[in-house]
């Protein structure tokens, strides 16, 4: 169940359900999250931008060029289903964010960010979100990044 406020997490565990817990928040909120669920054991779920390249400074400028562009609109049009404001974020501060909180950079750091994620909250399931770069080829380009040199370090 995707848990973004501490109610959904409440309903979650009163149902048995899985967690999925988003890319907004950082691994120390991923941790406080699986904490409150209460029950040991639970495949919640993590997730995380990833952007594979040969260097942190590649991948981040990659994603600071083509990211904003189409995150704009999907920011400008959320709208919370409670009672909550809705945030007002800035493209490409948002996407700065992100390259921060999550495995962005060379398969090294992709694969220890990934590692020190599932070490500090105790979740090991992700789903990453890979067509950040914003076209096909990118898109397979990381897929098979990740796959043949980020993966496997994580066996």
């Amino acid at each position: 169940m995707a848990c973004t406020s501490r109610e959904t997490e409440r309903l979650a565990s009163s149902r048995g359900l899985p967690m999925l817990l988003g890319m907004h928040v950082d691994d120390e909120e991923k941790a406080a999250a699986v904490e409150r669920y209460g029950v040991p054991g639970v495949p919640h779920i993590s997730t995380h931008l990833a952007q594979v390249a040969d260097s942190r400074d590649e991948a981040v400028d990659t994603l600071l060029e083509r990211m904003p562009p189409w995150l704009g609109p999907g920011l400008d049009g959320y709208v919370p289903v409670d009672d909550r404001p809705r945030p007002s974020r800035d493209p490409v501060g948002y996407t700065r964010r992100m390259c921060d909180l999550h495995p962005v950079g060379s398969p090294d750091d992709c694969a220890s960010a990934l590692a020190a994620t599932a070490e500090r909250t105790g979740i090991e399931h992700f789903i990453l979100l890979v067509e950040a770069a914003g076209s096909r080829r990118a898109t397979l380009d990381n897929i098979a990044r990740l796959g043949a040199e980020v993966l496997p370090r994580l066996r």
